[in-house]
């Protein structure tokens, strides 16, 4: 099975176990990095549900020019706010604990691989283009 689908199917399997994971990641997350907790004070659930949707959509799709673009816009926007790299690192880090948690004994060599895969590829394209 490629990455991607081995990703989507993890998730999907998460969604039918756990439903929206989206406060436990945040709270993974800010447990992981303080900084980003004071830095995202301001923002509401629904735009947490908003960051997440798109993390999610980085994870489970591979076209690296389009990637390319996308991380460009989006690190030079988080820089003009104080995101440094870490804290895409410790998301990531959370995103991955919470999916794990989730699945629980069938977290398979093959699912840790194939997300350790796409998170290592995104955030050298996001150290690429991280002002």
């Amino acid at each position: 099975m490629h990455t991607a689908a081995i990703i989507i199917d993890s998730m999907e399997r998460v969604a039918e176990r756990s439903g929206d994971i989206t406060e436990a990641v945040y709270e993974r997350y800010f447990e992981r990095c303080e900084a980003s907790k004071a830095l995202m004070s301001h923002m509401d659930q629904y735009m947490h549900g908003r960051m997440l949707e798109q993390v999610f959509m980085l994870l489970m799709e591979e076209g690296e020019e389009e990637l390319q673009r996308y991380l460009a816009f989006e690190t030079t926007n988080h820089a003009s706010y104080g995101v440094e790299f870490y804290m895409y690192e410790n998301l990531f880090a959370a995103v991955q604990d919470v999916i794990y948690d989730s699945l629980s004994d069938d977290v398979s060599d093959a699912v840790r691989n194939a997300w350790q895969a796409r998170v290592d590829t995104l955030l050298r394209a996001i150290r690429r283009t991280a002002v």
